[in-house]
């Protein structure tokens, strides 16, 4: 009778089979996952049809920053938290595809257009369809005339070319949203500090932890510590972060402010702002606050 031993290359093979077997594991779970998205799309398309629609906005950053949110509290071990968001973040830009049309116009600043490219794509997938463009112009009119389209631009106090916004904010109406930040986790000491947000023909969700953009207009420049005023005096904490001169009818100004929580389309203290000297309140949407991290485990 013979006694097998262990040796170190039986040992490397076994621990080998174990991993493969986590493979084959984790791609029958992603394609039951892909099962239920269809399931759900199918959900959808009905009750956009019952209620007379031809199609539906499959794009949920809300949700999206939920699920993040729950992996990153759950995370441990050796495996950076960048990797594991960048994996689940190719997996879900593929789900909402699989849903339907979705594509991805970036914004690029003349010096930055690379960081920004590289930072939608990190976000929105490696095979998702995506356009660059010089110009914001372009992104704001690709996204307002495709339902399915996403664009990206320049956080505004964050980089050149970040006044964009304010042709978004005194333009016509739009059912078009700022609903996202990119990054959504802020590592300290990063080398890349491509700041960015979304827009989209999608709802500015409450997750409970966000932060919403408000454009004011104005008939006469306003001090920071003014505008501050005003907004508190209607029962809203918020700073400016941005502002410019502008020629649209009564309002000679804008001020774009940032408020520390959800903010919604109805709440009683945006009509409250309107009076002297505020000509108009739009609420421009906002985002679910980014993760903060020493560092991601690398």
């Amino acid at each position: 009778m013979t006694t097998e031993t262990a040796t170190p290359e039986k040992a490397l093979a076994d621990v080998r089979k174990e991993i493969d077997a986590i493979d084959h594991a984790m791609q029958d779970l992603l394609q039951k996952r892909t099962e239920l998205v269809v399931e759900v799309a199918e959900a959808k398309a009905r009750a956009a049809s019952a209620a007379g629609k031809g199609s539906f906005v499959a794009f949920r950053p809300g949700r999206e920053a939920e699920v993040i949110r729950r992996l990153a509290e759950r995370h441990e071990g050796a495996l950076p938290l960048r990797v594991l968001i960048r994996l689940w973040r190719e997996i879900m830009s593929a789900m909402t595809r699989i849903q339907g049309p979705f594509r991805v116009d970036v914004f690029g600043p003349k010096d930055d257009a690379l960081d920004f490219w590289d930072l939608a794509r990190n976000y929105y997938g490696s095979t998702t369809p995506m356009e660059l463009h010089g110009n914001a112009r372009d992104v704001l009119r690709r996204v307002g005339h495709d339902r399915s389209a996403i664009g990206i631009l320049p956080q505004p106090g964050a980089a050149a070319d970040d006044d964009w916004w304010v042709g978004f904010a005194t333009g016509g109406v739009s059912d078009m949203k700022i609903v996202a930040r990119l990054p959504f986790v802020d590592v300290a000491g990063d080398a890349n500090g491509a700041r960015a947000l979304v827009l989209a023909h999608s709802s500015f969700e409450n997750t409970g932890d966000d932060t919403s953009l408000l454009a004011l207009s104005t008939a006469e420049s306003l001090s920071d510590a003014r505008v501050v005023a005003l907004v508190k005096d209607a029962g809203i904490e918020g700073r400016r972060i941005a502002g410019a001169r502008i020629d649209n009818g009564a309002a000679k100004h804008v001020y774009l402010v940032s408020v520390p929580h959800h903010l919604a389309e109805d709440d009683v203290r945006l009509a409250a702002l309107i009076a002297d000297p505020v000509v108009e309140v739009r609420l421009l949407g906002g985002y679910a606050n980014p993760l903060s991290r020493e560092n991601d485990g690398e």
